[in-house]
């Protein structure tokens, strides 16, 4: 399909005897994890990484990393990774597929990321990763997580990369921990659906799809968007993904629709005929899936791949400058904290 980058499903079957695990990674990747994990989808098992205990509470399968330096920036982080790497491939060994979902707008989920990525790589997983991005007033984290999302588009073969200013412009009037709630409610719900979650009355995606619909190599961009009228949605979510990538590097997309019991069969087509057209002209090909389970609004859950750069690149500026092909160092930094008790000075 298109540049040829994009598997099909005869190349990706995942059978009973595959091993699918998830990884979450930092407060938000814990949180959003957890959430997803509470629905039936193709993911068989969920793990939990953090450097804070307060995000591991009450979840089985975790993995506490902690920290020995009272500075939490991610090479601190990364460093404290290191020296747990023995756990961390204890989680990853033997899954087909690994699949990391962090926020890249804190030190942990920046620091442990890529890690967990590199490790499940080593032990020869597919890595499918979801990069949830800080929003813009966070200016304290873009450059971090900028140089978080370049070590793991090096590394990971699948990325699907969430803006949260998409969701903190439509949110703004509410309290800030309710926005966190309701961000971290939305997201495990269009994720859940993409991993293969479904109700009764549901038209599922499974995890094979959407792998399938994801090119290789590529970002690939998730926007969702609630409107009273379903093509009005479908617009705003494209509208989102093309301010953030070129249009002309589309080449496939997924199309998910939650509405009320009363979707009419001619909603749903008119909004995958729609989709189409908004994409290249028509010429990327469409997957698509619904539910029926909603309420009188209507959410657009749409997925685009085949980006090659991505906004967010840019607040990587020692990048901007130099280039992938003049970077000096092209490994995430690590701080280590080694004892140095033995060592005397020398006069």
């Amino acid at each position: 399909m298109g540049k040829g980058h994009t598997l099909t499903l005869k190349h990706f079957i995942f059978d009973e005897a595959s091993t699918i695990i998830g990884v979450g990674v930092g407060t938000a990747g814990c949180r959003v994890a957890s959430k997803i994990s509470r629905f039936k989808t193709g993911v068989h098992r969920f793990y939990y990484l953090s450097c804070d205990e307060n995000d591991l509470k009450g979840l089985s399968e975790s993995v506490y990393i902690p920290l020995t330096q009272l500075k939490k920036e991610p090479a601190v982080v990364r460093g404290a990774g290191v020296k747990h790497l023995s756990k961390i491939r204890e989680v990853v060994r033997g899954a087909k597929l690994t699949l990391i979902i962090s926020g890249l707008g804190g030190a942990t989920g920046s620091g442990l990321s890529p890690l967990v990525a590199e490790v499940a790589k080593e032990e020869d997983s597919v890595v499918f990763a979801v990069a949830i991005m800080p929003s813009n007033f966070e200016s304290s984290k873009l450059f971090y997580s900028s140089i978080a999302l370049r070590h793991l588009s090096r590394i990971c073969d699948y990325i699907i990369i969430i803006d949260n200013n998409d969701f903190t412009k439509t949110l703004s009037d509410k309290p800030i921990l309710e926005v966190y709630e309701e961000i971290n409610e939305r997201l495990a719900f269009a994720l859940s659906r993409l991993l293969g979650a479904f109700e009764e009355g549901d038209y599922a995606i499974d995890l094979a799809k959407t792998v399938t619909t994801s090119v290789k190599d590529r970002f690939t961009l998730l926007a969702l968007s609630d409107k009273l009228n379903i093509l009005e949605a479908v617009s705003e979510a494209v509208a989102s993904i093309y301010k953030k990538a070129d249009p002309t590097e589309a080449e496939s997309a997924l199309l998910y629709i939650s509405g009320s019991k009363n979707l009419l069969a001619g909603e749903i087509e008119d909004s995958v005929k729609h989709l189409t057209t908004l994409l290249r002209e028509g010429s990327v090909r469409v997957e698509y899936g619904f539910s029926t389970s909603g309420y009188s609004k209507v959410t657009s859950v749409v997925l685009v791949s085949g980006f090659k750069r991505v906004k967010f690149a840019n607040y990587d500026v020692v990048d901007a400058i130099l280039g992938s092909e003049r970077r000096l160092d092209p490994e995430p930094e690590c701080a280590l904290d080694l004892p140095f008790n033995n060592i005397t000075q020398l006069e």
